[in-house]
């Protein structure tokens, strides 16, 4: 335990009424995905000249060939205002096409053009690096247990 997660335990055992069971893992889970997607964004989004929200797009609409903007807002986590402003800027680096819908005009669509396709397999193969990186002092075991609770965990709030 860091001096930081003590000092807020114990303010928070002193307050009372507080689980601190709880609080100690919503806090390191909070603290860990902040560094880690930090890490990400400065090692190997930024570099390859993508933020973390041009990344998850990317990635999202690359799984899925071809979505429309609220798809895309609600599968990748990004905010559907933020999606707009994210599309923009994917665009104009040519990594994305916005086309109208063919069945309903006021629909787009979007898709990666290929260059979007090669910065995004480039980007991820150097995110899939420090991933490796990242859970090696895990067991195959400990990793697939891990994977398995952190589901469990997205599920009940799905």
């Amino acid at each position: 335990m860091d001096r930081f997660e003590e000092r807020a335990t114990d303010r928070l055992d002193e307050e009372g009424g507080f689980e601190l069971d709880e609080f100690a893992a919503s806090f390191l889970l909070f603290r860990l995905a902040t560094q880690y997607l930090g890490h990400l964004e400065s090692s190997v989004h930024r570099p390859e000249g993508i933020s973390t929200a041009g990344f998850r797009v990317l990635f999202t609409v690359w799984v899925y060939d071809e979505l429309e903007p609220r798809q895309i807002a609600r599968l990748s986590g990004v905010s559907t205002a933020a999606v707009s402003g994210v599309l923009t800027t994917l665009e104009g680096a040519g990594l994305i096409i916005k086309e109208m819908d063919s069945n309903d005009r006021r629909l787009r669509r979007v898709r990666l053009t290929p260059e979007g396709t090669a910065v995004l397999l480039r980007t991820y193969r150097r995110q899939n690096d420090l991933e490796k990186d990242f859970f090696a002092h895990l067991s195959r075991t400990e990793l697939a247990g891990l994977t398995t609770q952190l589901r469990s965990l997205l599920d009940s709030l799905e």
